[in-house]
C-alpha cells in the first residue's frame, strides 16, 4: 500500500511540473494593473472615452501641433450626435514646450475654480463665439481647453465649463 501512495504521489508531482510547461494556444491577456501608468502628455488622454460618452462626446480625435502657427498638439471631441452642430464640440490643447504667453495673444480676463483648480479665462482674438479656459503647469507647459457657439455666443464657454472639471481629474499634478 505505501509503495502505491509512493507511486501515487510521484505521478501527482509529475503531472504538476509538466502542466507548468504545457503551452497553451491563444494570445495572453493583460491582469490587474498593479502599478499606476505614467502620465501622458498626450491631450487625448485627458478624458476617457467613458468619460466623453458620459458628456455626449464620440472619441477624441488627436490633432497634430502646429509649431509654424504657435499651435501645440491637441485633440477635438465632437457630439457623438451626428446632427449636432459645431457648437457641441471642443478642442484641448497640451503644450509641454511652449509658454502661455506665446499661445494666448491676450492676458487672462479672469480666473475660474472648476473641478479642483483655478483656470484662467483668455478671450479669443477671433471673437466673442470662442471661450478658452487654460491652465498653466510651468514656464512652457499649459493645458487649454477651446470650444465656440457660433449660434449663441452667449454660451461660448458652457461646453468648455462642461469639459473642464473632467479633464481637471487627469492634470499632473
Amino acid at each position: 500500500m505505501r509503495g502505491l501512495l509512493t507511486a501515487v504521489a510521484v505521478l501527482a508531482a509529475a503531472g504538476v511540473v509538466t502542466g507548468c510547461t504545457t503551452k497553451i494556444a491563444g494570445t495572453p491577456q493583460p491582469g490587474r494593473v498593479t502599478v499606476a501608468p505614467a502620465a501622458s502628455t498626450d491631450a487625448c488622454s485627458l478624458m476617457t472615452a467613458d468619460e466623453a460618452a458620459g458628456l455626449g462626446f464620440a472619441t477624441g480625435v488627436p490633432e497634430a501641433a502646429k509649431p509654424e502657427s504657435r499651435v501645440p498638439p491637441g485633440c477635438l471631441w465632437k457630439s457623438s450626435d451626428p446632427q449636432a452642430s459645431q457648437d457641441d464640440a471642443v478642442e484641448v490643447f497640451y503644450s509641454t514646450d511652449l509658454a502661455i504667453g506665446e499661445y494666448f495673444s491676450t492676458q487672462p480676463t479672469g480666473e475660474e475654480p472648476i473641478g479642483g483648480v483655478t483656470w484662467q479665462n483668455y478671450p479669443s482674438a477671433i471673437g466673442d463665439s470662442f471661450c478658452n479656459l487654460a491652465l498653466p503647469l510651468s514656464a512652457t507647459s499649459f493645458i487649454a481647453i477651446s470650444g465656440s457657439n457660433f449660434t449663441d455666443p452667449g454660451k461660448a464657454c458652457d461646453v468648455v465649463r462642461k469639459v473642464a472639471p473632467v479633464i481637471a481629474t487627469h492634470v499632473p499634478r
